[in-house]
């Protein structure tokens, strides 16, 4: 690569809503490059060369959100066809399925520094223990020791961010320099809470190009509220411990308070947007957060009780909108 030229690297911070989609596509096309924020897939390039379809390739493996895979696939495929190169770069996790597959006696063929494994190892059973540990926590029905808990799970959640994200930009900086010359444009997928990797990446190619953001919904959420993402409280948490905020037991109190009720008012299924709603996920987001933002650590106290057992999100944010008109 010819030092005096300087590579555009563009970071999409998204979410895997089919909604992202159109604007996602729209950073793909101008870029020589598309890096996704996802594990090595042997199975990836079959479907790219059109050997095996979505749906198998779907079918066959765990999705939270199986039709935007589907689409992003659809995509992908037709940017490959232009010439475009695809890379799938995420070691933690690629660690992580290693990890899986000798828990389960699978012979993984993949090579990766074994030191390095036992670091991931070691972070994602820490993180895991504290998220076991909210779980027992939260059966308690104390809440203070809920909110405690939630905070310890963030921390160690935040180690495993930094990780995850430190090891990406390695990662990612091999693959940049391994490239032939003439390399113009960059886009790296990551998701909206990876604010740390966007830093690093930053700090580690200041030799190679200029690294630039986007949050892929900024336009709509501008034109909404003005600002160009708004994080939910449980990520706004996690974020001060990314970045070794100031400690401020007062306001992460709240944060966490604020994530029990959040979590419980929000859909998880996979919701497709259509002719009159083309962002359903953000607007049910939005609206979530609106309602969580009106409430204190005791309004939190006095809701989570009640929506506990609660598994609808319909009826769990319902609860939550009387509880404030009547407050």
């Amino acid at each position: 690569m010819n030092s005096s030229q300087k590579i555009e690297i563009i970071v999409g911070f998204s979410t895997h809503r089919i909604e992202v989609l159109p604007f996602a596509k729209d950073f793909m096309e101008s870029a020589e490059v598309i890096i996704l924020e996802e594990p090595p897939n042997e199975k990836f390039c079959s479907v790219l060369e059109g050997k095996i379809s979505e749906e198998d390739y779907v079918l066959n493996e765990e999705f939270w959100f199986p039709e935007f895979e589907k689409q992003t696939l659809k995509l992908l495929k037709n940017f490959h066809q232009q010439g475009k190169k695809i890379f799938q770069i995420e070691p933690y996790l690629e660690g992580v399925k290693i990890l899986q597959q000798r828990a389960e006696g699978i012979v993984s063929h993949q090579s990766i520094d074994e030191v390095l494994l036992e670091r991931i190892a070691e972070t994602e059973k820490n993180a895991i223990g504290k998220l076991l540990r909210f779980y027992e926590v939260s059966l308690t029905g104390d809440f203070e020791k809920i909110v405690d808990s939630v905070k310890d799970f963030s921390k160690a959640d935040a180690e495993r961010f930094r990780l995850r994200d430190q090891l990406r930009v390695e990662a990612i900086l091999k693959v940049l320099l391994s490239l032939k010359q003439g390399l113009k444009k960059v886009y790296v997928e990551a998701g909206t809470i990876h604010l740390y990797f966007k830093k690093l990446l930053q700090l580690n190619t200041l030799s190679l190009g200029k690294v630039s953001q986007f949050f892929l919904l900024q336009k709509v959420l501008k034109s909404l509220v003005g600002k160009p993402y708004v994080f939910p409280p449980g990520e706004l948490l996690t974020l001060r411990y990314i970045f070794n905020r100031k400690e401020n037991p007062k306001t992460e109190n709240l944060l966490a308070a604020r994530s029990l009720v959040y979590i419980k008012i929000i859909p998880k299924e996979e919701l497709l947007p259509h002719e009159e709603n083309p962002f359903p996920h953000l607007k049910e987001e939005l609206h979530a957060i609106k309602l969580i933002e009106r409430l204190d650590f005791e309004d939190c106290k006095r809701l989570y009780s009640k929506l506990f057992w609660i598994k609808d999100y319909k009826e769990a944010r319902k609860l939550v909108e009387d509880y404030l008109k009547f407050r």
